[in-house]
């Protein structure tokens, strides 16, 4: 059996919050097994129903992900980079596609590889420490810079995919990136509080927003509006909708355990 080299685990004080760790010492660089251990996680996560909400994070407090493993990289050609880049290119998707929220908890560096697995979470979160670059223009690899221009203006990723200069969690925090910036010992309970304010709502309607803001991301506004329109109308069938909308009239928690 191969070493286990992501771990899955739930969040002691609430079950629905699956927290996804990245542990492979020193820097949790990402090799081909790493990729299919975390692909694994992701696609057995998402047909879980009981998961709400997911922390991806790395072990350790020196790196979120510190990018691919150099030590494989030169060892590649043509085609065993193309097959790795698809593989790398189905967990970004497997992300950006679960069906419950993924939070990044950002420790330490968050480098190339570690920058697609970041911006194909839904929220960033990242220790007052973490640092962020784009180098694969100095270790003869491209790639990255497509999931960064989702996040940043198009000259900020020129300017890192073209020099790989590396960034603070301040500069990302300014830009509008990252939602928090904490120190490292509040990292985790900083994730979990956010994780917690999304199971607090109904997962059906959690559920089809982000699958909404996936879809609309790229769609002219009258588009993205009706499609925003489609899923409220097939919310608003639900009696998970009907609880919503009845308890923020009565001014109480909502229970969406009520049939």
């Amino acid at each position: 059996m191969s070493e286990q080299f992501v771990k899955a685990s739930r969040h002691t004080s609430n079950d629905a919050i699956q927290i996804l760790t990245i542990d492979r010492p020193p820097r949790n660089a990402m090799s081909l097994e790493t990729y299919k251990q975390l692909l694994h996680h992701l696609n057995e996560g998402t047909l879980d129903e009981s998961i709400r909400c997911v922390i991806l994070t790395g072990a350790g407090d020196k790196a979120f992900v510190s990018g691919g493993d150099l030590r494989e990289h030169v060892q590649l050609d043509s085609q065993s980079a193309a097959v790795r880049t698809a593989l790398v290119r189905r967990v970004g998707n497997a992300i950006r596609d679960h069906r419950a929220p993924m939070i990044a908890a950002v420790n330490g560096f968050a480098i190339g590889g570690g920058m697609v697995l970041m911006a194909s979470c839904d929220i960033i979160i990242a220790a007052t420490d973490a640092k962020f670059a784009l180098p694969e223009v100095r270790v003869g690899i491209l790639g990255g810079s497509m999931h960064v221009r989702r996040l940043v203006p198009d000259k900020v990723v020129r300017w890192m995919a073209l020099t790989g200069n590396m960034v603070t969690a301040d500069y990302f925090h300014k830009l509008g990136v990252i939602q928090e910036v904490v120190p490292l010992d509040q990292l985790m309970a900083t994730a979990v509080r956010t994780a917690e304010e999304i199971c607090a709502h109904s997962a059906l309607a959690v559920s089809l927003m982000k699958e909404t803001l996936n879809l609309t991301e790229h769609m002219a506004l009258d588009e993205g509006y009706h499609v925003e329109c489609f899923a409220t109308s097939i919310l608003k069938g639900t009696p998970e909708a009907k609880e919503a909308a009845m308890a923020a009239l009565e001014k109480r928690k909502p229970d969406f355990s009520r049939k």
